[in-house]
């Protein structure tokens, strides 16, 4: 018995945390957002069918996760710059091929997931997100990584699974990210 009302007692914790307002709640559209902008720090519009960024994200001023996986976005706007406190940003599976300069202004980014998208360089600018841990470009066409990335000396994990690098480049990102955890695929010794 004494178990049970520590679990009913837990579970109520669990549901009063999930409020709006709260930093553990997780707005599921814009105009849901837009009620209470300041006390916006976690946006989801995943599987929402979006073909464009959504506009005028900054008025989240205090925006610190951003889910915008599984949708049809295939550019990011210069506006992302704007998004200064975020720190979590998904763009998984959509349809991105290049990354605009305003990364940079991501200052407090910590994870940038862009699996399964188009992306074929990772330009100098990445190299600049000095406080990110995560980098996921697993299954894009990535051709060209910037020598700069080796500034990211926080990056944990970097996973360039799902694509065809060189032995050279690999050689070079691992000397350049030594304390990062560097996912390749296997290489194939397809008889070409």
């Amino acid at each position: 018995m004494k178990c049970l009302l520590i679990i009913l007692f837990s579970l109520s914790l669990i549901i009063s945390a999930q409020e709006a307002g709260d930093v553990d709640y997780v707005f599921a559209s814009i105009a849901e957002a837009d009620k209470t902008p300041d006390v916006v720090y976690q946006l989801s519009l995943s599987k929402g069918k979006l073909e464009v960024f959504p506009e005028n994200l900054s008025r989240f001023s205090n925006l610190k996760s951003l889910d915008l996986s599984k949708n049809k976005i295939s550019l990011l706007p210069a506006e992302i710059g704007k998004l200064k406190s975020l720190e979590e940003l998904n763009l998984s599976k959509n349809k991105i091929y290049n990354l605009p300069f305003q990364l940079k202004e991501l200052t407090e980014l910590k994870v940038l997931l862009l699996s399964r998208n188009d992306v074929e360089e990772i330009p100098k600018e990445v190299g600049e997100m000095l406080k990110l841990e995560t980098l996921d470009l697993w299954s894009n066409n990535v051709k060209r990584i910037d020598p700069n990335i080796q500034n990211l000396t926080n990056l944990k994990v970097f996973d360039l699974r799902g694509m065809l690098l060189s032995d050279e480049m690999k050689k070079n990102l691992v000397e350049w990210l030594p304390n990062a955890t560097i996912q390749f695929s296997g290489g194939c010794d397809c008889g070409f």
